[in-house]
């Protein structure tokens, strides 16, 4: 599973549907609504680790991953379980110089606005990351 930045991770890209997903992995474990966004319908995938937020508003379009699987990679680099400096500096440090860190205190994140991608990190350690649909302006999303 390969993060493909602005555009998903593995054969899962932004805009597809949940029949999409669900033909690729089957049914999901859980599913539920975002408590904080009831726009926002979440496929989980235990085995897997990862998580799909379909954007009800948007057609029911897949616009947020979240994923823990240590088989993650960037460019064939190992990603989750990696020191975070390394990940930072090294596996993404070509592409993203942007990161804004916010520490706090249990854990730190790593975001790229630009890429809209978040590193989570504990024990100075990555423990998942979230990718969203980019963004075109203050309106619109880039689904590709």
């Amino acid at each position: 599973m390969d993060i493909r930045l602005k555009k998903g991770i593995g054969d899962f890209t932004f805009g597809m549907k949940e029949a999409d997903i669900t033909a690729k992995l089957g049914k999901p474990d859980k599913i539920y609504e975002d408590e904080d966004d009831e726009n926002e319908l979440i496929y989980q995938y235990n085995k897997s680790k990862i998580k799909f937020s379909f954007y009800q508003e948007h057609e029911g379009k897949l616009g947020y991953i979240r994923c823990a699987n240590p088989k993650l990679t960037y460019k064939g680099k190992p990603i989750i379980q990696a020191p975070a400096d390394t990940v930072v500096k090294e596996v993404f440090g070509s592409e993203i110089n942007d990161w804004q860190e916010e520490d706090y205190n249990s854990f730190t994140t790593y975001i790229s606005e630009e890429y809209w991608l978040v590193l989570n990190a504990e024990y100075d350690e990555v423990t998942d990351i979230e990718l969203g649909v980019p963004v075109k302006n203050d309106e619109e999303y880039d689904w590709g």
